[in-house]
């Protein structure tokens, strides 16, 4: 399931840091009514082994706006729309029915007003799609140098190693919501991908390296339908990942 979520400044423009992200994290656990399952999603989560997998992801914000980088801010004049998608159907009950009560919303500091709220509820019917991506994909390898400390290793979409991460992450998240391993490969294919493409983030003071782009996909219909439910590559639940199709073969 996804919404579609369209925002307004409730004084007009809306103005919020370079990287927002951790703010419309909170946002999507504030709006959780089920205290367990709130607990549940934001101190456990599904897990496989040591990893453990949120199964929500969601877009950045679009609309009209203009960056002032001595600030380090974005400044959204207009409508905004955010896209949020997950496969967990409490997940979607319980934030539509919280963004449709409340009168307004903070992200951040900055109060803002529900518009409109928009349900999709799409299953993908074929084995290979071209995916755009709504907020850039992250892939990575964290491993323990010699004198003990964990350090983070970021590849690019023409690493050799990237496809083979990509469909490793899928296989982790599938198994620890299903409890068995995907029946079917997944193949991942940059079509469109370009330096500019590339994005150096922070959250929550961690930088993180993701890239924008245009990949070609392939796997059954059902293992693609999850990955567009819960996002594609790592830290999904931080605003990576996610995707939207741009062609049907």
């Amino acid at each position: 399931m996804r919404l579609t979520i369209t925002l307004r400044g409730i004084d007009g423009a809306v103005t919020l840091p370079l990287h927002y992200q951790q703010y419309l994290q909170g946002l999507i656990y504030h709006s959780l009514s089920d205290e367990s399952f709130a607990y549940f999603l934001h101190e456990r989560g599904f897990r496989k082994e040591k990893r453990s997998f949120k199964l929500f992801t969601f877009s950045r914000l679009f609309g009209e706006h203009y960056v002032q980088y001595d600030a380090k801010t974005i400044t959204f004049v207009d409508s905004i729309q955010w896209h949020i998608g997950t496969i967990l159907p409490e997940l979607t009950q319980q934030l539509g029915e919280y963004l449709l009560l409340q009168p307004y919303v903070n992200i951040g500091d900055q109060r803002v007003i529900i518009e409109r709220v928009e349900t999709e509820k799409r299953a993908i019917e074929q084995r290979e799609i071209e995916i755009e991506m709504l907020s850039p994909m992250t892939v990575y390898s964290t491993y323990e140098t010699v004198d003990g400390k964990k350090k983070t290793q970021f590849f690019d979409p023409s690493d050799e190693v990237f496809p083979h991460l990509v469909e490793r992450n899928f296989h982790n998240k599938y198994e620890a919501y299903y409890g068995i391993p995907p029946s079917d490969r997944l193949l991942i294919e940059p079509v469109d991908v370009r330096k500019n493409d590339r994005i150096v983030t922070s959250f929550k003071g961690f930088y993180i390296t993701a890239w924008k782009g245009r990949y070609k996909l392939i796997s059954s219909p059902e293992h693609l339908t999850f990955l567009y439910r819960v996002g594609i590559g790592g830290r999904n639940s931080q605003g990576f990942g996610m995707f939207r199709i741009v062609n049907r073969k």
